[in-house]
């Protein structure tokens, strides 16, 4: 709960800070909220690499699924023990094989995805004129931590954004 905790203190005071400043200069700021995780799966490359991602996928599986059918035959016909332990032993080392190859594959070309999410949210905010546009979660962990714990619908420029980043 605390690991949590200091990034919502954070963003209160940074809050807190621009708003004092920009009533102070007397402009207004200009704030809006996304949710980035939707905004992501919304968009047509992370949709285009997530269906290749499941077919070498279902191309690795299908590979360790063979190995172990083979693995059972061995088991009904009585194989030396030895044997079978190999094979085990193949089998598991061909799972961490595939999940490495898949793993250097796809990581640099998600990490690739994200930052043209955000290079795109950055550039639909200018174009918006917003100040600030705030991710409505933080994700830790396969965890969802609201950041935004209220924000009236008219700020939640999702939708808009999933639009605009679509556009081919």
């Amino acid at each position: 709960m605390k690991k949590f905790f200091l990034p919502l203190v954070l963003v209160g005071i940074l809050l807190t800070t621009l708003l004092i400043s920009q009533s102070s200069t007397g402009s207004s700021l200009r704030v809006a909220y996304v949710d980035i995780k939707k905004v992501t799966e919304s968009y047509y490359k992370w949709q285009e690499l997530n269906e290749k991602y499941k077919r070498d996928f279902s191309f690795y599986q299908n590979k360790l699924k063979e190995m172990e059918e083979e693995l059972k035959k061995m088991q009904e016909e009585n194989r030396p023990q030895e044997e079978i332990l190999a094979k085990q032993k193949e089998i598991l080392s061909k799972k961490t094989e595939y999940e490495n190859l898949l793993k250097s594959e796809y990581q640099p070309k998600i990490q690739e995805i994200m930052n043209e999410v955000f290079e795109k949210i950055r550039e639909y905010a200018n174009v918006m004129g917003y100040d600030l546009v705030f991710n409505k979660q933080v994700i830790t962990l396969g965890e969802s931590v609201p950041v935004i714990v209220f924000g009236k619908p008219v700020f939640d420029i999702t939708e808009q954004l999933i639009a605009y980043m679509n556009q081919k």
